[in-house]
């Protein structure tokens, strides 16, 4: 009954999508950017769904898998200025293929390398390359949308990267036994290893529809400024903390199903995938909770929310009840999304938006590498349940530091399109 419910949830998800794109007019060019998008996320989600199974496999402990995330985090603020040199100096369009070819190599190489330093340098590769993505996916959704129409551009492409993940999940749990009945490869690690190699298979057809798409070139540069309020540093403590609690768990999510509950790895689909669907809800109905409380009360609260699950899931020792946990951890944690980006950019200036964004993807980078590593040597030596205890703790802590912190942010809340 799970799985057929599952199954009609992108088909209802897409009939509601479709009728609501007819009452606006996004052209073809969008429709095809949307397209490569998808393609390139089911990819990547399928690619990082297996990846610590797969290292899990060929040998590796959670502290080296710490080691790994901590290592692409790094590689992604590395390469947060030169991705925004590259689509000013080479236009969006050179960009994004030469994104999605290196994106499409690093992976493939990631699964065929097996030694722990080629493995961190790859690690840090696939994160520089991966940043290319995560810098040009706003513009590019901006040239491609009219004014009137960007709200619903923005949370159509968004909300499908999440959504994608209910495909990805359950196509990532079945990969490899699909692989095992269909080829001569006879262990597991070889079916991961070769599913791993699809995935990066289905990122690469993104350069397809992305080879169609053509953005107006634009000759001047817009200026970057960075705020120096007092509001944007207290923000940015905030982040931190609270991006310490978000990086130390969510890259483990599949190790703690697999190494600590047993869960086969079909069911860590379905229980990835599920997780994914209550994601895209708690976005959706996100808007309304932050126009009944505001947008500092709501995300503390959300926050907390979170912090609750993280504790729960500390004392979960059943795999059925720690799969309701963890849905309901990812959505609390997500549903906080808009509204600390909306928070942000009500109180900078639009000159500002641009720094402002990227020094917050920094920071949020930077913490949540720091946070990977320790908690991937932290879970190797003292369990699940001490480890998850404490990140429950720092995201409560990170909770009432966002009230502390940013209690007399009062500006007016920027209309979010749902």
């Amino acid at each position: 009954m799970q799985t057929l419910a599952l199954a009609r949830s992108p088909q209802t998800l897409w009939l509601s999508v479709r009728s609501w794109s007819l009452t606006k007019r996004l052209d073809a060019k969008f429709w095809t950017f949307l397209g490569a998008s998808f393609l390139f996320n089911l990819g990547m989600c399928i690619f990082f769904f297996l990846y610590n199974l797969y290292l899990l496999d060929c040998g590796f402990r959670e502290n080296f898998l710490g080691l790994v995330t901590g290592a692409m985090a790094i590689g992604s603020i590395a390469g947060t200025i030169p991705a925004g040199q590259l689509s000013q100096r080479y236009g969006l369009r050179k960009t994004l293929l030469l994104c999605f070819t290196l994106v499409t190599l690093v992976s493939a190489l990631r699964a065929l390398v097996t030694r722990e330093a080629p493995l961190l340098g790859l690690a840090f590769l696939g994160g520089a390359v991966l940043s290319i993505w995560a810098v040009s996916i706003s513009p590019a959704i901006a040239q491609l949308s009219r004014e009137q129409d960007r709200p619903f551009a923005f949370s159509l492409v968004f909300s499908l990267g999440i959504g994608v993940g209910i495909l990805g999940g359950q196509a990532g749990g079945r990969l490899p036994g699909w692989l095992a009945d269909v080829t001569p490869l006879v262990t597991s690690t070889q079916t991961k290893q070769a599913a791993l190699l699809v995935a990066c298979g289905i990122s690469a057809l993104a350069l397809i529809p992305m080879s169609g798409v053509r953005f107006v070139s634009s000759s001047t540069r817009e200026p970057r400024f960075f705020p120096r309020t007092p509001f944007f540093f207290r923000f940015l403590i905030a982040i931190a903390i609270w991006s310490l609690a978000t990086g130390a768990f969510s890259p483990f999510f599949n190790v703690y199903f697999s190494q600590y509950l047993r869960m086969p790895v079909e069911k860590i689909g379905v229980v990835f995938s599920a997780s994914q669907l209550l994601q895209v809800l708690a976005v959706v109905i996100a808007p309304v909770i932050f126009r009944r409380l505001g947008l500092v009360t709501g995300v503390m609260y959300m926050q907390i929310a979170t912090a609750v699950a993280l504790g729960c899931l500390a004392a979960s020792r059943a795999a059925s009840g720690a799969a309701v946990t963890y849905a309901g951890y990812t959505a609390f944690q997500w549903m906080s999304e808009p509204g600390m980006y909306s928070l942000l950019m009500n109180k900078v200036t639009a000159s500002q938006r641009n720094g402002a964004s990227a020094m917050n993807f920094l920071v949020v980078s930077l913490s949540q590498a720091i946070a990977a590593a320790a908690a991937g040597a932290s879970f190797a030596r003292f369990g699940y349940p001490v480890v998850l205890a404490a990140i429950a703790a720092i995201a409560l802590i990170a909770a009432l530091m966002f009230r502390v912190l940013l209690h007399d942010a009062k500006s007016p809340l920027c209309p979010m399109s749902t």
